[in-house]
């Protein structure tokens, strides 16, 4: 074995005894009829990794995978440090969509006394690694419990890949070191001693591919979440598209290089930064873009790091200078790097976060991702009314589920059906509703929806 790998190999030994087991009990990920009925949920436990994060003068916080404890209604963690005892610990905050899949916890000051009480010796607090990227072939450890372990297990292996993102998801690590099912949430780690990223997931049904949430993007989460705001990444606000040849008369280009706004959105970054359609962004703060959207240069070199990659790595508040070609002239701009405008349409992905409204033999929930998503199962016309409804700015009530021999079912309303009216005035919230019927009480209520069917309830 070479003297580098026994190094490695001591440093991950050293390191693991940052590494915690958390356990879990709390409502499992969630099928159609929990989603369309939200009375509906399956309790159950489970477990996974994290570990002590070194974070300014932060202490107890511990960083692991927000699908984890994302429906956790209780949470305890256990250490190598303190024997079998357990140890109960709160949610600071997690990224809800998973994207990317982090979260952030910790122990009361109580409990972290009485940790580090019977703890054998003091907590190894795990530091990020910050600036450049691993490159392929650089070796890793993964630590972590898989397979609900009840010490710590630490596997090898190498960086064999990268993910690029996109305008929904984050970048990736690929790796082939052991990530298995509990094993999410640890730290790979590297031979300075530095966490590279957190063991996000495994692919199923290929062998040896791991995926890996990059140090700097969990950084960004923590600043977030320790300043209890929501964790979200700037974005673009708008849509891009690849740039060809073909375009170089329309555009006035010399060559394709740099991507094509396709469209802007209202409130986004590209509208305050003064950018328009068919404007050709060329880089971000000195990065340059190829035509399809890739770093062009060192940092790209062999890489797919693309222009979402980017943005989202610059804390919002922090003005971007933006480079972009307009009818054959290169011109220079700035703005404030800030979050995509948010729409009607949300992810609802916490079972307990989820509001509905049970009247007149329905349940009626605000129109989200998941109903979307679970709806084909059950309708897929009505799943592509709702698709066509994403892109406004409102919200929208939706019927999810019809309770047989009341109101609803006598009048044949099927689920899905799309709430836009009661009694003549426009609705969309399940709080709007609400006030409405409470001011019918012993009335009726006329609902309409949004492909004209309408229903006429008396308020029980």
């Amino acid at each position: 074995m070479s003297k580098r790998k026994n190094s490695l190999s001591n440093v991950a030994r050293q390191m693991m005894s940052g590494v915690v087991q958390i356990h879990v009990e709390g409502y499992l990920e969630e099928d159609t009829h929990s989603v369309l009925n939200p009375a509906i949920n399956f309790p159950g436990n489970w477990s996974g990794s994290g570990f002590f994060v070194k974070y300014k003068n932060l202490q107890g916080y511990i960083v692991t995978n927000a699908h984890v404890i994302r429906n956790a209604l209780k949470i305890e963690i256990s250490s190598m440090l303190t024997s079998e005892e357990r140890f109960k610990a709160d949610v600071v905050g997690l990224v809800k969509k998973l994207e990317p899949d982090v979260a952030l916890i910790k122990l009361s000051e109580i409990e972290l006394a009485r940790f580090e009480k019977l703890a054998i010796k003091e907590i190894e607090y795990l530091e990020l690694r910050q600036g450049s990227s691993p490159s392929r072939g650089d070796e890793i450890k993964a630590i972590g419990y898989p397979m609900g372990m009840v010490e710590p297990n630490i596997s090898g292996g190498e960086i064999t890949n990268f993910i690029s993102g996109s305008e929904y998801t984050t970048e990736r690590f690929v790796t082939d070191a052991a990530i298995n099912p509990g094993n999410s949430g640890g730290p790979s780690i590297t031979e300075d001693g530095k966490v590279i990223g957190l063991n996000t997931a495994v692919m199923a049904g290929a062998d040896n591919i791991g995926f890996i949430t990059p140090a700097s993007f969990v950084k960004i989460i923590i600043e977030n979440l320790v300043q209890k705001n929501e964790p979200h990444f700037a974005g673009i606000g708008g849509l891009l598209q690849k740039n060809a040849d073909n375009f170089n008369l329309l555009l006035k280009q010399k060559k394709a290089i740099g991507v094509i706004v396709s469209s802007v959105e209202g409130n986004g970054f590209l509208e305050a930064a003064g950018i328009k359609k068919q404007d050709v962004i060329l880089g971000l703060n000195n990065i340059k873009f190829d035509r399809h959207g890739i770093v062009i240069g060192k940092e790209g070199h062999y890489r797919h790091k693309n222009i979402y990659d980017v943005i989202k790595l610059i804390p919002i508040g922090v003005e971007v200078s933006v480079s972009y070609l307009r009818n054959g002239k290169i011109k220079y701009t700035q703005a404030v790097a800030m979050r995509n405008p948010v729409k009607g349409v949300f992810s609802n992905p916490v079972i307990n976060e989820r509001q509905y409204l049970e009247v007149f033999g329905m349940i009626i929930q605000e129109l989200s991702y998941e109903i979307i998503e679970a709806m084909v199962d059950v309708d897929s016309n009505a799943q592509v009314d709702m698709l066509q409804t994403i892109d406004q700015n409102k919200s929208m009530l939706v019927v999810t589920h019809i309770h047989q021999g009341t109101q609803a079912d006598e009048m044949d309303w099927p689920l899905g059906e799309l709430i836009i009216k009661a009694n003549e005035q426009e609705i969309h919230t399940l709080l709007e509703l609400q006030e409405l019927i409470h001011k019918n009480k012993r009335g009726k209520v006329l609902l309409e929806c949004r492909n004209g069917r309408i229903g006429y309830f008396e308020v029980d």
